[in-house]
């Protein structure tokens, strides 16, 4: 099944004195881009996390947000940091004489800014850091789920794409004959026309129509673009295959750029221009593909 690079899951712990809460986002990179913010005092754990999530996480830009907010009795353990609200007082000051304004008493409007508080927990907190490891990784099943919801969504789609190029394809197959057939029943025309002035060497003028209908046959092109087109199906349903579609996708586009230099035929040539459109929908979107 396809996973979406494209992603969000979020979890919520209650506790006696304080509530946790982990967010994950993601959008599509061609790389693993992780960005994890985690709250004051855990700021050592990060590579802990990091560790928790590579066993999850391959490709993606991804931002964990890590919360924890303190209730009953802890959120009152604040106390004020002096060397912040002293320097908050300071350029108060000091702009206030700058721009020649009466200077007024700030302190309780400074009191009012979580900035100048200190939490007085000075390291962290094993039995709170175990619940917040819980729920990050309840927080990582619910953006999981979201990702496989994601990706069957993308997968129906993709699934649709290839078989309207198939669709396409299998009409340029049922024309390509009846192709040589009109340009050969031309070229006699062009040459009754031009007989009765012009001697031909008929050995050469042979060896020249055969080698002219050689370079319009398309059939091995739509052989292989068929091939690519299964390979494509079966290959959605291996792991992480997201690098793997999009060089797939090359390759279909290749030989459908090759079927257009070579149909030399309106008909086809219409299937052709519907057969790069479903393409270029399929390119955008396994972009999206983990």
């Amino acid at each position: 099944m396809l996973l979406s690079m494209t992603g969000f899951g979020s979890a919520t712990t209650e506790l006696a004195e304080a509530i946790i809460k982990v967010e994950i986002k993601s959008l599509n990179s061609k790389g693993l881009d992780l960005s994890v913010r985690l709250p004051r005092g855990y700021y050592d754990k990060e590579m802990e996390v990091r560790s928790l999530l590579s066993h999850d996480l391959y490709r993606g830009k991804v931002n964990i947000n890590i919360e924890i907010e303190s209730t009953g009795t802890k959120a009152l353990q604040r106390i004020i940091n002096p060397v912040v609200i002293d320097a908050m007082i300071a350029d108060a000051k000091a702009t206030a004489k700058r721009n020649d304004i009466h200077y007024k008493n700030i302190l309780p409007s400074l009191l009012m800014m979580n900035e100048v508080y200190q939490n007085n927990q000075s390291k962290n907190d094993e039995t709170e850091w175990t619940e917040v490891i819980i729920t990050l990784k309840k927080a990582l099943e619910s953006y999981e789920e979201f990702r496989k919801q994601e990706g069957y969504t993308l997968q129906l789609e993709l699934e649709s794409y290839v078989k309207n190029i198939d669709s396409s394809l299998t009409v340029v197959d049922a024309h390509k004959d009846n192709r040589i057939v009109k340009v050969k029943s031309d070229l006699q025309e062009k040459l009754k026309q031009i007989a009765e002035d012009v001697k031909f060497d008929m050995n050469r003028l042979e060896q020249e129509l055969i080698y002219f209908a050689e370079k319009l046959d398309i059939t091995e092109e739509i052989v292989r673009l068929r091939s690519h087109l299964k390979y494509f199906l079966s290959s959605m349903n291996e792991p992480t295959p997201g690098k793997k579609l999009g060089f797939i996708g090359q390759e279909m586009g290749r030989e459908i750029n090759t079927i257009g230099s070579k149909a030399n035929d309106a008909t086809i040539q219409r299937d052709i221009v519907m057969m790069k459109e479903e393409l270029e929908k399929i390119k955008e979107q396994v972009l999206n593909i983990l």
